[in-house]
């Protein structure tokens, strides 16, 4: 008598369902995958606006604009750098409540400007205390 037995087949991997998920992920990686842009340093001109008013300051806003060259003035009142902290941390102590704005020609450079951001700093007002307005009309 003679018992059939089956032969074993010998033990493979389907190699379908991996080219399947192999493609989603190519496709997932392609698409998600930020592409790399070279960086141009462009002289932009950035737009002005005519025609839309600002609202008033507030009146325990302390005003601090620089000008094109650097200076800068306090309230109406030129001050040098040297005496800017000393200054600020009296305007702080008499007000509490005054807050610091900075209003920058467009012409400062990014350096000063950094330069007077630390110096606020080293008088006790942090960067998300001193909200900054670039002057964009003081252009001819």
């Amino acid at each position: 008598m003679v018992i059939y037995t089956r032969k074993a087949t010998a033990p493979g991997i389907s190699i379908v369902p991996m080219l399947d998920i192999l493609t989603i992920l190519l496709i997932f990686f392609i698409v998600h995958t930020e592409f790399k842009r070279q960086v141009n340093v462009l002289d932009i001109a950035l737009p002005q606006t005519h025609n839309i008013a600002g609202k008033k300051g507030d009146k325990n806003q302390v005003l601090l604009e620089v000008a094109d060259d650097g200076t800068i003035a306090l309230d109406g009142k030129v001050i040098t750098t040297d005496k800017l902290p000393t200054t600020v941390q009296d305007i702080r102590s008499a007000r509490p409540d005054a807050t610091v704005q900075i209003s920058a020609a467009r012409g400062v450079s990014m350096g000063r400007f950094i330069q007077i951001m630390d110096i606020l700093n080293t008088a006790g007002l942090t960067v998300e205390e001193v909200p900054v307005r670039i002057d964009y009309q003081s252009v001819p």
